[in-house]
């Protein structure tokens, strides 16, 4: 973590609903050290973070630290709490005080522009240290142990050399060197697709399918309303193969952020190299039943497609069997 002036720290704003705590405030706070996460459950950096903040919460607890995690959207979907409670649940969050930041309040109150943000305030409610991005647990238990021994506190526990063991670890991967980047597809964000077609924002596109691709570069085959967080599909009884496609330069999981446009559940196949995956290939939210691996989407989150143990070359097909489907974002590991 990164040492900063030492400022008071802003109340937290805009925070009307809590998951397992009661409500919380910097003031009710004060006498204990604070870590503070900025995250949202889109951000596979924030994923990541997760098993770190857990271990961090376990072990110094007991000192007067607390982990308080702020979380903010990144999509509209993510505004809603029933989402928040679906990841919380997924993630197995379900120890830490979690403060719903609807409309990225205290996100913005702590300068923040990008996920994930870590705050270390400490008894006396000051800012003491910051770190933006992903980092490991060695890039955060000295400072708490510094701030706690300030404080009063003498924790007696040997430094974690590695991250703790955690299924999202497994699930979701580790950034490297030349990892293919992540690619949003909503027109905010995304200036065009490798299509060699214009496409018209908020009205439906047919797309055609130049059946080549240049590497990280996505494209759509089909009727396609891009929208400014996604892609909408729009089945039609002339279309029966419509997709996203993506042929990646290097990872070894592939994850899509996936949502449905009605809240009713949806379903997308999904094939690498044009063919439907083995057992081995799976990731965590596909299955395989007769020969082909699908996805059902229940809720919008990020969805663990595909798994290799190399980092490899594919190309991956999502191809949307029902008519409520939004895709969002490409998302390596």
């Amino acid at each position: 973590m990164d040492i900063v002036p030492a400022v008071p720290a802003p109340e937290f704003k805009g925070i009307r609903v809590w998951a397992n705590s009661k409500p919380l405030s910097i003031k009710d706070l004060k006498g204990r050290v604070v870590l503070l996460d900025c995250w949202t459950h889109t951000c596979i950096f924030c994923l990541r973070t997760i098993p770190i903040i857990k271990r961090l919460q376990e072990k110094y607890s007991k000192y007067g630290f607390q982990v308080i995690q702020a979380h903010s959207a990144e999509y509209e979907f993510a505004t809603n709490a029933q989402n928040v409670h679906k990841a919380l649940s997924r993630y197995k969050i379900n120890n830490i005080p979690v403060g719903f930041d609807t409309n990225n309040s205290t996100w913005e109150a702590y300068g923040n522009t990008y996920w994930p943000k870590h705050v270390l305030i400490d008894h006396d409610s000051f800012i003491r240290y910051e770190h933006a991005g992903y980092g490991s647990i060695q890039d955060f238990e000295s400072r708490v142990v510094e701030v706690l021994e300030e404080a009063g506190h003498k924790p007696t526990d040997d430094i974690d050399t590695l991250n703790p063991n955690d299924e999202i670890f497994d699930t979701y991967g580790m950034h490297f060197y030349g990892i293919a980047p992540e690619i949003c597809v909503g027109y905010s964000r995304l200036g065009k697709f490798g299509n060699n077609q214009t496409m018209k924002p908020d009205k439906p596109n047919i797309v055609i399918d130049p059946g080549s691709y240049t590497d990280n570069l996505v494209y759509l085959r089909g009727k396609w309303i891009w929208e400014r967080e996604g892609a909408k599909i729009r089945l039609s009884s002339k279309e029966n193969n419509p997709a996203v496609i993506i042929k990646y330069n290097s990872a070894r999981r592939v994850h899509g952020i996936i949502g449905t446009s009605d809240g009713k559940i949806g379903r997308i196949e999904v094939k690498m190299d044009d063919n439907y995956l083995t057992k081995e290939q799976l990731g965590k939210d596909v299955k395989l039943k007769d020969g082909i691996s699908f996805a059902d989407v229940e809720w919008s989150f990020m969805h663990n497609l595909t798994k290799t143990e190399k980092a490899e070359i594919h190309e991956i097909q999502l191809i949307p069997r029902s008519d409520n489907i939004i895709f969002y974002t490409f998302v390596f590991g």
